[in-house]
């Protein structure tokens, strides 16, 4: 069996801002770093065999808590990204709550009615993301591994191996 911990970035731009950074390569904020630091020092005592990341840079960044002082090597996967949000990536939560009520409604409330112009489906990253999980987890047989990812992402992950459907998850 794997054992492992699924682990959201630390605060990036997009959160201090309020805005929508799905595949946006935010950076992260100076309390960002500072959640990094108390991320190093809760994991100080722990055992790690691996450590995966999405390929952004706020999750690269907070992975840095556990891969650099245990000396591992951070494994970048693109598969476990954020949701692709099309047209509404780098807008303001209150300019979509203006502009688009419904969709932002179906997107805090009713995920599976929810689509953006060029935004993936939840059941598109649903399939990434658990994809991904749990190819690190047969490839790491007994082994304990961090994987860092996004709040939906993860959300979506966790729901489904919980047994719910997106229309759950509202």
């Amino acid at each position: 069996m794997t054992t492992i911990y699924l682990i959201r970035h630390a605060e990036a731009e997009g959160n201090l801002y309020r805005r929508i950074h799905g595949w946006y390569d935010a950076l992260v904020t100076e309390n960002g770093l500072r959640q990094i630091q108390a991320l190093e020092q809760r994991f100080q005592g722990e055992h790690f065999d691996a450590v995966w990341s999405s390929d952004l840079y706020r999750t690269c960044a907070t992975a840095s808590a556990i891969y650099r002082p245990k000396g591992l090597e951070l494994h970048r996967r693109r598969d476990l990204r954020e949701i692709c949000v099309g047209v509404w990536e780098q807008k303001t939560w209150g300019e979509i709550a203006r502009t688009d009520p419904v969709q932002m409604e179906n997107f805090s409330h009713h995920l599976d009615r929810w689509h953006v112009e060029g935004a993936e489906t939840p059941e598109q990253v649903r399939d990434r993301v658990l994809a991904a999980v749990r190819q690190i987890a047969a490839e790491n047989d007994g082994k304990t591994v961090a994987v860092f990812s996004h709040g939906c992402a993860i959300r979506i992950l966790l729901a489904t191996l919980q047994g719910y459907s997106i229309a759950q998850l509202g």
